[in-house]
């Protein structure tokens, strides 16, 4: 056996007291209300405050489909009901409904608890293919999912409306969310099979790291990090921009549009804004 004498035994203990409040200092713990019929997940998300985004633990995120051509990855996407998703405009423009699998209930981008075949797709009338305008459609499963799955829940949709999104800007600038995916993790990286995470905050229109980037605001809205080093990437598209809410509950404020470049500090990310 070995002995340890007292200053050794306390110098142990702060090591360990440092590390635990290091820990909990680098990571932000989101219990939601579990009583709701959406925004929460069977699992609490766990996300980290330093730079970079991270694999998602399972069933956090459980909202999160994958969308699949042919055992190609497309895109990704949010549950809204057992039988609609949301996604983003250029993931699906063009694209034959019958040909698209939805996986669901999984972080691997390739498998899911329950997958279907999409049998609607429906792009927004004044979508932009140019500048990203409206870059936003729902996609209706040929038969609903089951949401007695642990692993399967819908994201709640934002209590705002159109109306508010022509006076202001909503969510309001600096406010923190969190977007996933299953894009690739830098410029020149490859895709990642377990679906990554990233905390960011919202930008103002104004901003110089957004406003050139943008063609309307009232449908379009920028998020990154001052510094850099956060941001969605290709292969995210499509993918959900969350708010946790005052009720605990995790609301979809914005959809992966499109960027230039990747976690660059000059270049927020862009997204589509959602309203009801």
């Amino acid at each position: 056996m070995k002995i340890t004498h007292n200053g050794d035994l306390s110098q142990t203990l702060l090591v360990i007291l440092f590390n635990l409040i290091r820990t909990s200092y680098q990571t932000a713990t989101y219990s939601c209300n579990t009583t709701v019929s959406c925004g929460c997940s069977t699992n609490s998300a766990v996300l980290s405050r330093i730079v970079g985004g991270e694999a998602a633990s399972p069933a956090t995120w459980s909202w999160t489909v994958s969308l699949n051509i042919a055992n190609i990855y497309l895109c990704g996407g949010s549950l809204i009901s057992a039988s609609w998703v949301i996604t983003a405009a250029h993931c699906v423009n063009g694209q034959t409904a019958s040909q698209i699998t939805v996986y669901a209930g999984s972080n691997s981008r390739w498998t899911g608890t329950q997958s279907r075949i999409v049998s609607k797709i429906i792009v927004h009338p004044s979508y932009s293919s140019i500048t990203y305008v409206n870059d936003i459609a729902l996609l209706q499963l040929q038969t609903p999912l089951d949401m007695t799955d642990p692993h399967v829940s819908q994201i709640c949709l934002p209590s705002v409306d159109s109306t508010t999104l022509s006076t202001t800007e909503w969510p309001s600038p600096n406010t923190i969310v969190v977007a996933v995916g299953w894009g690739i993790l830098s410029e020149v990286g490859s895709y990642p099979i377990d679906l990554q995470q990233v905390t960011l905050q919202t930008i103002s229109r104004q901003d110089l790291t957004c406003s050139p980037l943008i063609t309307d605001w009232h449908v379009q809205l920028c998020a990154g990090v001052s510094a850099g080093g956060k941001d969605t990437c290709q292969g995210d598209s499509g993918g959900p921009l969350m708010m946790f809410s005052s009720s605990s509950q995790w609301v979809l404020v914005g959809l992966t549009s499109n960027g230039l470049g990747c976690a660059e500090a000059a270049y927020s990310g862009i997204y589509t804004r959602v309203a009801t």
